[in-house]
């Protein structure tokens, strides 16, 4: 399963709240894309991570990219182990990153509105089992 993109029927003002969620298995490394037609203010990012019994420590990294340059580049504090399932939460709401020993990570996103063609890359830059891996993302934000 790729990309889905699911709007709610409700208007705020001028824009509609989104949920982009790709939870296709076996993958490590996703990219959501805005779609033509559509401008996208993020307001999080929700990431489960299920690791493989591979040895190799996973880091998650984000790029948000306006569909040419990159906006920002971030990467979750603490890196991962093999066969862990732990939680990502990129959101404005967060100063500071934090780790929680429960498996969660908080990190801090910069609100930015991108434009159609737009992506954001979810992955882990060890590529340790980028096959096995199970990535499971939901971009949520308001769309114009």
């Amino acid at each position: 399963m790729a990309q889905v993109n699911t709007y709610s029927g409700n208007n705020l003002g001028k824009g509609q709240l989104f949920a982009s969620v790709d939870s296709a298995a076996n993958d490590s490394d996703k990219t959501i894309t805005v779609p033509a037609g559509k401008t996208w203010e993020i307001q999080a990012l929700n990431i489960t991570n299920v690791t493989s019994a591979d040895v190799g420590n996973r880091q998650i990294v984000v790029i948000v990219t306006d569909g040419t340059n990159t906006l920002c580049t971030l990467n979750a504090e603490a890196t991962q182990a093999a066969s862990l399932t732990e939680y990502y939460l990129y959101t404005p709401k967060y100063g500071t990153a934090a780790e929680a020993p429960t498996g969660w990570h908080y990190i801090p996103l910069p609100v930015h509105t991108l434009p159609p063609g737009g992506t954001i890359r979810i992955y882990d830059s060890a590529a340790v089992a980028a096959g096995a891996d199970d990535l499971t993302v939901v971009v949520y934000g308001i769309a114009y």
